[in-house]
Formats: C-alpha cells, structure tokens, sequence
C-alpha cells in the first residue's frame, strides 16, 4: 500500500508495478521516494471487498540526465523549480545549492507547457547515469531538429511513435537516449534511442472517477482550462481548497477529483492547490526588484521568488522596472513559508490605496486578521463570500479560521497593515469532496509506502 497526494493506493500480488519503464520483481518493496510521481489504473469499478487494489503502478520521472546550468537550474535544458515541498535523496550536503554542473539527476514532477519542471522529487546520481530522458512540450521544428524549450534534439535517423506524420509544435514527447559526455547547455542531443508522443496526464474513462494532478496549461474561459489533454470543467458545485477559480492561471499546479467525460473532457468535483495560493498587488519601486533566474519582487512587505513557471507578461522579474509602478502577483508558498510568483503583471500608476493581499490566515483578532505578515483591518470593510456574495461580518469570521484563505482589497498604509475596502472569503477549510465510489485512475506523488500486501490489507 502507498499514499500518493490524491489518494491511497492499495497494492496486491496481482499488481503490475513498474518504476521508470521497468517490472518491479515481486516482493520487491516500493520505491521510498516521497515525491515520485505516481500513476495507479484500476481494473475493476466493483472491488469484491470494498477496497480495490491497482491493477497498474506506475512510478516515473520527468527528467534524468546532465545539469546543463545552475542559474538557473537546468537538466537537459529544462529549467527546474526546487522548492521547500520538493523531496530531495542523496543531494549533497540535503542543499539543492550544492548541485553543480554536469551531475545527473532524476527529477519528478509536473512538466509546464513553458518547458519547465516543479520538482517533487530530486535524486541525485553519484555515477552517471548512461541512460538519459527528457519530457516536455516541442516548442519548435527547425529541419531535422526539434526544440524542447532551449534544448536541441536531433531527429536525424529516429523514427518517432504514436506522434502521427512527424513531430510537431505542441506535442508532449518522452525521449530516451545514450548519455554524451562533457555534454552542456549548447549542445546537441544527437543520442536518440527512441522518441514517443505521450500524453502528460493519462487517459481515463468515460463515466469513471478519477484523481489527477498537474499543471494548468491554458485558461480557456471562466468555467473551463486545459489540463495535459483534458479540457477541466467546474461550476458554482465544484469545491476549491488552497485557492479559488481566480487563482486558475497557467503555471498553477492542481489535483483534480472528477468524473472523465467522452472527448477528453473532465469535470471537477474538486479542486486543491498544491500549495496555499498568495495574491499580492501594491506599489513598487525600481529597488524593489531583483531581476533575473533567481530574481524576486518585494510587495507589501513580501518578497515573492521567481519560479520556473512565472508568466511575466510585462518582464518585471526579467528586466526590472524604470520607475516606481502598480504591480499584481500571483503564486504560492511552499510549506516553508517563501512566496513563489507564477504570474507577475504591471497595473498602472502606484496607488497604496488600491492594494490587495489574499492568502492563508494565520491569526485573528477581530476585526483584525494576519495574512502573509501583514495585518488586515476590516474595520468599515464589506465582506463577500466565496461566489463573491454580500454577508455580514459575523458569517466572515465564522469561515476565516486560521489556515482559511481570504482576500483584503483596501489601502496600505505603506508598512505593514491594509484597511476597509472589501474582504472576502476565499476558500474555507473544508477540503473538496472525496469520491464515494472507486476511482478508475489516480495520478499523483507518493508521500508514503509500505511493503507490497498479498491480498491488498495490512
């Protein structure tokens, strides 16, 4: 039995369990490698005692191969996000910063449609490995050569499975290939041994529930975003924990609970941000930003980090800004407490008036709450629900527990408190609804294993 991120996951003696395209011998314990991502499929929707075990496991890797640069993080070209939530084995010194140029790592996670990766799980090979892989979006076709983000792959004498007529802008690819030695950030990936179209999240069925997680690739309206393949759909009935609807931008990592639909459409049940989600926008001036790969943006008193999977639409954290400005970010924090950015926009003319910080509640003393180590006064606030209704200020501090997220939209004083405007509740502490029946497919990363079980039970 394993517990993954989405669910737990019993395994049998009839369960088929591969770790990185390799049978796990029977008996063999499970991989310990908190996490890993994980796939479960199931055979079955009636388990004859109520708790089925998987037919498949599926435990894999995104990356494995070269660091092909430090600032910022790169395997294989692929830039890497590390945060606090990232499961780290064999690093030296436990400190991502200790990775140098040219060690090889295995990396989990979830691959981004902007040729980046948010590591859930790193290890760290202290022998090279003579067998690489590399997963992502084809960014480019350029002859006979393809683009993953900046890394070239030659497609000269590969003939690529399940990707139609040829390779193409937009397909998800899984490579394998030899190792090159001495290999850096400029060169060639001309080692091909086999090159597939894959999906990133796999398919379900039509009818069945499952648990999915991700990345959000593309925002497709306001009850509707792209997910791998599937098109996510949601409703005023779907719940939302760590965030709500607004917080849906690309970049943001998901679990979804639903039922598959036919055409690759997947309806939510549930939504949990992988992390609490943050939003922040106040004035800034030009000190206030740190551009570049580990660059960051101090608003309101909170120093947002760059992630992998930043949309910086007006390159505030790739260039920097000439004169003080309005700014708005979006993002998370790890369990650490450090705020990640993944979207980063310029809002005009800088008005301390109109600020606004949203995130998880961590104190209250009515009518003041700390959020983000800032205090919100709601003094002369008004106050809406999650669906963006009026309710008083009793129904408010009902659900703004600590641990809750809400939003302040008001005036900051300029140090560390906001005032008035509008409050509203985010999301509440209850967690989106389980599925009541079995699921037919789980994807998500271990948290935990056991040894495998006979008959399914400990």
């Amino acid at each position: 039995m394993c517990s993954t991120s989405t669910a737990t996951v019993v395994v049998d003696s009839q369960t088929q369990v591969i770790i990185d395209d390799q049978p796990l011998a029977p008996g063999t314990p499970l991989p310990d490698k908190p996490g890993i991502r994980v796939e479960a499929t199931y055979a079955t929707m009636s388990p004859p005692r109520g708790v089925p075990a998987a037919a498949t496991v599926v435990f894999s890797y995104a990356e494995r191969g070269a660091v092909t640069s430090i600032d910022p993080l790169r395997v294989l070209g692929q830039e890497v996000t590390v945060t606090a939530d990232t499961g780290l084995t064999g690093v030296p010194g436990g400190a991502i910063g200790n990775i140098v140029l040219g060690d090889h790592l295995d990396v989990s996670g979830y691959v981004d449609t902007n040729s980046s990766l948010l590591a859930s799980f790193i290890e760290y090979l202290p022998t090279p490995t003579p067998r690489w892989l590399l997963s992502g979006y084809v960014t480019a076709i350029n002859g006979s050569e393809a683009m993953l983000g900046p890394q070239r792959v030659s497609l000269a004498g590969v003939t690529p499975i399940d990707c139609g007529a040829a390779v193409a802008i937009g397909q998800f690819v899984e490579i394998r290939a030899d190792a090159i030695a001495g290999f850096t950030g400029n060169s060639l990936l001309d080692s091909v041994t086999r090159l597939a179209c894959v999906d990133p999240v796999p398919l379900g069925t039509p009818g069945a529930l499952g648990a999915l997680t991700g990345i959000v690739g593309v925002a497709l309206s306001s009850t509707s975003f792209a997910f791998g393949p599937y098109v996510v759909s949601y409703d005023d009935a779907t719940e939302f924990r760590f965030g709500s609807a607004d917080d849906l931008v690309p970049g943001a990592a998901l679990e979804v609970d639903g039922v598959f639909g036919a055409n690759l459409a997947f309806a939510a049940q549930g939504i949990q941000f992988d992390a609490p989600m943050i939003r922040l926008e106040g004035p800034i001036a030009p000190a206030d930003v740190q551009p570049g790969a580990q660059g960051s943006v101090t608003v309101l008193g909170n120093t947002v980090h760059r992630a992998a999977q930043l949309r910086d639409e007006d390159a505030i954290y790739a260039s920097g800004i000439a004169q003080a400005r309005q700014v708005e970010l979006r993002g998370y924090l790890d369990h650490l407490g450090v705020r990640w950015a993944t979207r980063a926009r310029l809002r005009g003319a800088p008005d301390p008036a109109d600020s606004r910080a949203g995130g998880p509640v961590d104190n209250v003393a009515r009518p003041l709450l700390s959020v983000l180590g800032l205090t919100l006064d709601t003094t002369g606030a008004t106050f809406e629900d999650p669906a963006g209704n009026a309710i008083d200020a009793d129904t408010f501090f009902a659900g703004a527990l600590p641990g809750a997220s809400i939003e302040q939209s008001g005036s900051w004083n300029g140090v560390d408190t906001l005032v008035g405007g509008v409050v509203a509740l985010i999301a509440p502490l209850d967690p989106p609804a389980g599925a009541g029946a079995p699921r037919s497919l789980i994807v998500g990363t271990l948290r935990g294993g056991d040894h495998l079980f006979a008959d399914g039970f400990d």
